[in-house]
């Protein structure tokens, strides 16, 4: 006991020393690392805001080590006897010290609190020392708490967790010895431990009302219609997303519309922009007539998307400078959309057949 009173005081006194020590920061910045900015200026806080942190740091450090030396103190006084009151009075005049050091640099300057680097590296070592005392004084209380007995809580754990483990003990196991082994390797005949047995019964239980769920209540979709259904969503997302992006629809990626709107769409920039040469409902004029089967450059949806994206040797421009994707795609889908118009009330076929 004495001489663990002997090393308290020693750390004590090493807090008491530090804590001193601030009183005397401004005359002590030769024993500070020389930087080229004070620190409060690299960590981008005032000396004000510097000198608070390191203030409530060391306060919580200080309550921390003034907690566990009185718990310290109790379990030993519990084990061994009285002890003097060493410990609390050290501790206190401690937390005195430094409350008055905290400001030891006084106000001078333009801040309220004029914190230079000396003083901030006491407060950090004076941290370090509290911080070894936290351990030092949680490492005896940890040490006398675990030579006593296990509380009846603790014990209602532990006899759950043996009989959920069904283990025999290493004392008894030559009765559930097997009498082969192999290699010298013996084999024990224990039983399966209950929470695996515990866990399998619920599997069961759980399939059975999966069963009953999915297959004969149908209250859930099966696996396939969730996958279906992600799908669909997938791709409605994936359309939406493109719409808002479409410099994304490209020849090689974009596909045929056939809803109302986008059809509907379509014949309004067709109209717009295409009739000119192509002539009404597409039977053409200066352009070939876009009702046929006959195509120049392709005629399914990546085709003529691609001529009207890219532009065609015969003249026709790249619309893709003009026009945003999207209304590309859709007088695409117009385009495919239109009803044949035979000559000669359409222009005659060019270019290839696509259904010979």
């Amino acid at each position: 006991m004495k001489n663990i009173n002997k090393s308290i005081f020693r750390l004590l006194a090493a807090v008491l020393l530090m804590s001193a020590n601030i009183l005397y920061a401004q005359e002590t910045v030769a024993a500070a690392p020389v930087v080229d900015r004070p620190i409060y200026e690299e960590l981008g806080m005032s000396p004000t805001a510097l000198a608070s942190v390191m203030v409530t740091i060391t306060l919580i450090l200080v309550f921390f080590v003034a907690s566990l030396a009185s718990s310290a103190k109790n379990v030993l006084e519990y084990k061994r006897g009285k002890t003097n009151g060493t410990i609390k009075t050290l501790l206190v005049l401690a937390a005195f010290s430094f409350g008055t050091d905290s400001f030891a640099a006084g106000t001078t300057g333009e801040y309220m609190i004029d914190f230079p680097d000396a003083a901030f590296w006491a407060f950090l070592t004076l941290d370090v020392i509290l911080i070894v005392l936290v351990i030092y004084f949680a490492g005896i209380i940890r040490g006398v708490v675990s030579e006593y007995k296990v509380p009846s809580k603790l014990k209602f754990f532990s006899r759950w967790n043996r009989n959920m483990m069904d283990a025999v003990p290493v004392e008894e196991e030559a009765a559930i010895l097997m009498d082969h082994d192999y290699d010298g390797i013996q084999e024990l005949d224990n039983n399966l431990p209950p929470w695996w047995k515990y866990g399998f019964y619920i599997t069961i239980v759980w399939g059975f009302a999966y069963l009953v769920y999915y297959n004969v209540l149908n209250a859930g979709p099966l696996q396939e219609q969730e996958y279906l259904t992600e799908m669909e969503e997938g791709d409605k997302a994936d359309a939406e997303y493109r719409l808002a992006h479409p410099e994304l629809i490209t020849p090689d990626n974009v596909t045929l519309l056939t809803d109302d709107a986008s059809i509907s769409k379509g014949k309004e920039v067709y109209i717009t922009y295409c009739q000119t040469c192509h002539m009404e409902n597409g039977k053409g004029g200066v352009g070939p007539n876009l009702t046929d089967n006959a195509w120049i450059y392709g005629g399914d949806i990546k085709g003529v998307f691609g001529t009207v994206y890219n532009g065609a040797k015969n003249g026709m421009v790249a619309w893709k400078e003009l026009l945003p994707a999207t209304d590309i795609q859709a007088v695409s889908s117009y385009i495919l959309s239109m009803e044949y118009i035979a000559p000669p009330n359409g222009k005659a076929p060019q270019g290839e057949n696509i259904l010979e």
